[in-house]
């Protein structure tokens, strides 16, 4: 299967994977060859697939479609990064500060909205380092 990975800063990935797990906004759904026609919301989570004759490789996503298409996935996600790109102390940091922020009693629905959903990102994004 042919896995495209593009976010509106830049195309992140193309690989040939074997088979893939996406965090979908209901849930995680795995992707396997033949799959059907498949139009997915993106949640925020780890992405992994692994690649024809290679190993398990893991990305951060979050927002954004996966479309499945005769044995083609595209992933259009508002944020993804690999592993080697996220520094762990900047990421342990931020989760601090979100995590002072959301206790705060001050916040708007909103506002806890979005420092939550930052919040799952960052979580997400340790996950995959520590993890390697």
């Amino acid at each position: 299967m042919q896995l495209e990975i593009v976010t509106p800063i830049r195309p992140l990935l193309t690989a040939e994977v074997s088979d893939l797990v996406v965090p979908g906004e209901a849930g995680e759904f795995g992707v396997l060859p033949g799959h059907k026609p498949l139009l997915a919301q993106l949640g925020t989570g780890v992405l992994s697939f692994r690649e024809r004759g290679g190993g398990a490789t893991q990305l951060v996503v979050s927002g954004g479609l996966a479309e499945v298409l005769d044995d083609r996935i595209t992933v259009l996600a508002e944020y993804a990064c690999r592993a080697d790109e996220v520094d762990l102390a900047a990421e342990q940091a931020d989760q601090a500060k979100l995590e002072e922020k959301l206790r705060s009693t001050a916040l708007l629905d909103d506002d806890a909205h979005r420092l939550q959903h930052e919040l799952e990102r960052t979580r997400a994004s340790m996950a995959i380092v520590l993890r390697k």
